[in-house]
């Protein structure tokens, strides 16, 4: 008897260890899970914060290179800037996920003469001659979904960016050439800042011309040509002087309609062009004549606000109600064109080398009666031109037209 109860009682003690056995492990699988979850929640919640950043960093990124783009010396060029900048930042770029405009944060945008030097905000210190914008968004309190377990609840990111303008090895370019001026000022191509330039029928000095920018032919189709007006221009340009260059001497009136476009004005019944591809500037107001010392700054300071249309008459044309409120985008008549040595033989017939590239805002459309004329505005690799591309920056050799470079 006394066996059989030990043997009981043995018994017993091996199946209450093996039921605290599963117990502890039920426990431990119960500890493990949770402490894998956890790790499965921080993933999530990092990942989350990561995207998030990402987000907050092309917006800065986007708010920076809008922003120098309008740094080009006029007294408003900052103001005219953090516009800009907190518009294409905040409007034009979404957070979390792309559920919210980044505009539900804060994007604030100041600027700085140097890279090293101390930022300031429009209104509030930034001098007009400032050549590096510095954009910064935030997004305070973003809340966690498994880190607020643990307590943490929310966290706060930023992000910064700051951008200059650089010298180009190649850009988007419209494809027109002007020809070598008279002038003594060699460094400015013959011209002064301001300077009246007409598109002429014959080689003479102080003339512009279409262009074939990629190549020394002149290629018999005016396509490529019409299409360059629509968009950015010709891309992929290479800008390094004594390139030879295919021109096309004289007037193409078929070349008038994408020409007139960018002041808004449309042919009646015949081209085809649409403001929604054919883009408009923000202005079509014309300059003819241009006023004493250059129409520049009064078409910087007016094309945002006035949006005017054109104001003179041109038979068969009109500017569509409204066009430049729809469809008008930022210096369409600003524009980079090499500057060609109308007079050299060096590159055989029907083609002219490249000198360098200048800067020209397009003073007037086209017109039956009247060329179209434009306004030398300097080297378009000058910050205070106002031209500035799209392209691949060069560095401090390059000659090309300022393009919109991340420096930090």
């Amino acid at each position: 008897m006394r066996g059989r109860h030990v043997g009981f009682e043995r018994g017993a003690a091996r199946a209450a260890a093996r039921h605290q056995q599963r117990g502890v492990v039920a426990i431990s699988t119960a500890l493990a899970l949770l402490v894998l979850l956890g790790f499965v929640g921080l993933a999530i919640d990092a990942s989350r914060l990561q995207v998030v950043q990402a987000e907050l960093k092309n917006s800065a990124d986007a708010c920076a290179l809008a922003a120098v783009l309008e740094l080009n010396g006029l007294p408003d060029a900052p103001s005219r800037g953090a516009l800009a900048g907190q518009y294409v930042g905040g409007e034009r770029n979404r957070r979390d996920f792309q559920a919210a405009l980044v505009s539900s944060s804060p994007v604030s945008v100041s600027f700085s003469t140097t890279l090293g030097g101390s930022y300031q905000p429009a209104g509030g210190g930034a001098v007009a001659a400032s050549r590096y914008a510095r954009c910064a968004v935030r997004q305070a309190s973003l809340r966690h979904l498994f880190m607020g377990l643990l307590g943490l609840g929310a966290s706060d990111l930023s992000a910064t960016a700051t951008a200059t303008v650089m010298p180009s090895q190649s850009v988007c370019a419209i494809p027109m050439a002007m020809c070598q001026g008279a002038g003594a000022n060699t460094s400015n191509f013959g011209y002064q800042a301001g300077d009246k330039i007409t598109l002429a029928a014959s080689q003479v000095s102080g003339f512009f011309t279409w262009a074939n920018v990629l190549g020394t032919d002149t290629s018999g189709g005016l396509e490529p040509y019409v299409a360059a007006f629509m968009g950015t221009g010709i891309c992929d340009v290479p800008t390094p002087a004594n390139r030879c260059i295919g021109i096309k001497t004289g007037v193409v009136t078929s070349l008038d309609d994408a020409w007139n476009a960018r002041f808004g004005l449309y042919k009646q019944g015949g081209s085809g062009l649409d403001p929604a591809i054919a883009i408009p500037d923000l202005t079509g107001y014309g300059y003819r004549p241009p006023p004493a010392g250059g129409a520049y700054s009064d078409y910087m300071q007016n094309r945002v606000p006035g949006r005017e249309a054109y104001q003179g008459h041109i038979s068969s044309y009109s500017s569509p109600a409204q066009v430049h409120v729809q469809y008008g985008a930022s210096s369409r008549r600003l524009v980079s064109m090499p500057v060609v040595a109308c007079a050299s033989g060096a590159c055989g017939s029907g083609a002219k080398p490249i000198l360098g590239w200048a800067c020209a805002l397009m003073l007037s459309p086209k017109s039956p009666s009247q060329n179209a004329e434009i306004e030398f505005r300097g080297r378009a690799d000058d910050p205070a031109s106002g031209c500035t591309s799209s392209g691949l920056p060069g560095g401090t050799d390059a000659i090309g037209p300022l393009v919109p470079v991340l420096v930090q």
